[in-house]
This record gives structure tokens, C-alpha cells and sequence, in this order.
């Protein structure tokens, strides 16, 4: 695979494109569930209702690995940005393991949410790492911190608040995380911008609220919508 560094970003198109499709289908799954079934979800029920989810988890890092393995042809930084990547799809191939073991009653159900925010801080540590210095770059990788530990924040307060119905804002978190990785595959990438352009940095801050300001909309009228068909 060649592999080459556009306009000084660290790492790859497809290393922040493809795990951006995947997050964002996960998210929006999570969504048809609650509003497809019309019912919120129940006490006790694992974080992923079908084997759907759990399967994408394993099959991501199968798929990833031939496309993020580092080789001897890879310079030193993107060899280290391969090894981040393959470090965190392993992470949340972890957290499928955890599901398939609670589904056949070895694990407790709230296992399944702390394997899997346990792979999303795993991603937050990793993202800090991947490129934290100033200009465009390190301003949509620290994004991808937040949205990564605001997915595990969600899913740990789901376990100790469970009346709070705070799985709309874990499915909200998710669908920001896979869109944002995916604009930020645009805006490192393709984008042509500078990265060292202190006025792309406010336009980075813009399309992150304007992202955040949609996916609210979304998860506000589905929760409004399955409120009203379980009543």
C-alpha cells in the first residue's frame, strides 16, 4: 500500500475514513433500534440488543488490518499512526468478545458497556497521542478525543444511572464520533486547506457545531417519537 502524508497531516485517508463509516453505521443502528421497535430500552439488556453491532466490532479489525499493518515502506510516523489504529480496532474487537461471552451468560450484562467504554477511552488516549500539536490537525484529533470519552462517559453512567434514559445521548455521541472522523478524513486529506491556518482552525470549531447541532435534532424527535409510541 502507498502511503504518503498530504499537507503534513499525520496517518491516512482511509485510517480515519473507514473506521468513520463504521462508527457512524453503529451509531445509526443503535438508533433504528429504538425507534424502529417503538420501546425504549429495558433494565438488564446488554448494550447491543443484536449479534449486528457485535459483529461489526470483530470484522472491522479483520478488514482494517491488511489496509493499517505497517510495513518497512512506511516512514517512522505513519508506522507508529498504523499501530494506533490496529491498537484500537483491537480494542473494540475486545469489547465483541465481551458481548458474544454475555450472551451465553458468562459475563453480566453491565460488562458489555464497560468493555466497550473501556475501548472507547482506549481510542481517546490513542487520538490524543496521534497528533495533539497546534493548527487544523491537532484541533480535529483532540475532537476525537472528546467524542471518544464522551462515548465511554455515556456508557458508564448508563450503568449507574440507568433511569436517566441516558442511551440517546451514548447513540448521539457515537453517530458525532463516526461524522467526525469522516470530515476529518476531508479536512486532513482532501480538503486542500493549511493546516497551519489559524482561520481553518475556527472552521473546523463551525462544522463541529453545526454537526453536533444536526445530530440533536435527529436523536431529540426519535426519543420524542418513541416516547409517544410506548405510552
Amino acid at each position: 500500500m502507498e502511503h504518503d502524508v498530504v499537507g503534513g497531516a499525520s496517518g491516512t485517508f482511509v485510517g480515519h475514513l473507514i473506521p468513520g463509516v463504521v462508527f457512524t453505521i453503529w451509531g445509526l443502528w443503535w438508533l433504528w433500534e429504538l425507534v424502529g421497535s417503538g420501546r425504549a430500552r429495558e433494565a438488564g439488556e446488554p448494550v447491543e440488543r443484536t449479534l449486528f453491532p457485535t459483529s461489526l466490532k470483530i470484522l472491522a479489525l479483520v478488514l482494517a488490518l491488511p489496509l493499517e499493518l505497517p510495513n518497512s515502506g512506511w516512514d517512522p510516523m505513519d508506522w507508529v499512526m498504523g499501530w494506533h489504529h490496529i491498537t484500537g480496532y483491537i480494542g473494540f474487537a475486545l469489547s465483541g468478545v465481551v458481548d458474544l461471552a454475555a450472551r451465553r451468560g458468562l459475563l453480566t450484562y453491565r460488562a458489555t458497556y464497560l468493555a466497550l467504554a473501556a475501548a472507547c477511552f482506549n481510542g481517546a488516549i490513542l487520538f490524543y497521542g496521534h497528533g495533539n500539536d497546534p493548527g487544523v490537525e491537532g484541533v480535529a484529533h483532540t475532537i476525537l478525543m472528546m467524542m471518544f470519552f464522551s462515548v465511554g462517559i455515556f456508557l458508564i453512567l448508563e450503568v449507574a444511572l440507568p433511569e436517566w434514559r441516558l442511551e440517546w445521548f451514548r447513540i448521539g455521541a457515537m453517530i458525532g464520533l463516526g461524522g467526525w472522523l469522516t470530515t476529518s478524513a476531508w479536512i486532513l486529506f482532501r480538503s486542500g486547506w493549511d493546516l497551519a491556518d489559524h482561520v481553518r482552525e475556527g472552521h473546523v470549531w463551525l462544522r463541529l457545531s453545526w454537526m453536533l447541532m444536526v445530530i440533536a435534532v435527529v436523536t431529540t424527535l426519535s426519543s420524542i417519537r418513541v416516547n409517544r409510541s410506548s405510552t
